[in-house]
């Protein structure tokens, strides 16, 4: 992995108390308020994170990407014309993280 790291457009939030590096070498700076309400395996507020950056070795960043939009107040992604290449990542890591909105649109697309 290269030193160099790319930081996430969509999250990259100066107050952000949780970093995760995707298996491509992105950074996703995330509020740990949001994951603990909206995600049932992410880290205990008694896991300190701060300063560091937890490795998700199996996520991609376009997998990320698409997951972290569930967990903040905002419009799901739209998934209508999503490929099963990525769709099938997608659900993987929202059972594996408990991410329960991702989790129902996955299930739904993929019947």
């Amino acid at each position: 992995m290269s030193d160099s790291a790319k930081i996430s457009e969509k999250f990259n939030s100066g107050d952000a108390d949780v970093s995760f590096r995707s298996s491509d070498n992105v950074i996703f700076r995330i509020h740990r308020r949001n994951l603990e309400t909206h995600t049932g395996a992410f880290p205990p507020p008694e896991f300190d994170t701060q300063g560091e950056i937890v490795e998700l070795r199996d996520e991609t960043s376009e997998t990320l990407e698409l997951l972290f939009q569930f967990i903040y107040p905002q419009r799901h992604p739209h998934l209508d014309a999503t490929p099963f290449e990525v769709l099938a990542p997608l659900a993987e890591a929202a059972e594996k993280y408990e991410v329960y909105a991702a989790m129902n649109i996955c299930r739904v697309r993929m019947k």
